[in-house]
C-alpha cells in the first residue's frame, strides 16, 4: 500500500512539472568595447602532419541553434515523459510478479 501511495505522488509530481514548464527568457543589458588585444610569443612547431588533414572547403553546420526568446513545442518532453513512465511500470510489475511468485 505505502509503494502505491509512493507511486501516486511521483506520477502527480511529474505530471505537475510537466504542466508548468520553466520559460527562460535572456536579453543583452549592456555591452562594452575595448581596445586591448592578445598577444602570442614564441614559435610553434606542429609534430607531423595533422591527422586527418584539415578540410580545404567550408562546412555548413547540421542545424540550427536556438535564438533568443525562441519557444519551443514541448510535445517531445510529453512523449519522453510517457516512455519513461511506461517502462517504469513495466518494470515495477514485472519486479511484483516476480516477489509474488518467490513468496508462494
Amino acid at each position: 500500500m505505502r509503494k502505491t501511495v509512493g507511486q501516486i505522488i511521483v506520477l502527480c509530481f511529474l505530471i505537475i512539472a510537466m504542466q508548468f514548464p520553466l520559460l527562460v527568457y535572456g536579453t543583452q543589458v549592456q555591452s562594452v568595447e575595448s581596445e586591448g588585444s592578445i598577444g602570442f610569443t614564441g614559435v610553434y612547431e606542429p609534430i607531423g602532419p595533422p591527422d586527418p588533414p584539415p578540410s580545404t572547403s567550408p562546412q555548413k553546420p547540421d542545424g540550427t541553434l536556438p535564438k533568443t526568446n525562441m519557444i519551443d513545442s514541448s510535445l517531445g518532453l510529453w512523449i519522453g515523459s510517457f516512455l519513461v513512465g511506461s517502462v517504469l511500470l513495466v518494470l515495477g510489475y514485472k519486479r511484483r510478479k516476480a516477489t509474488q511468485k518467490t513468496i508462494k
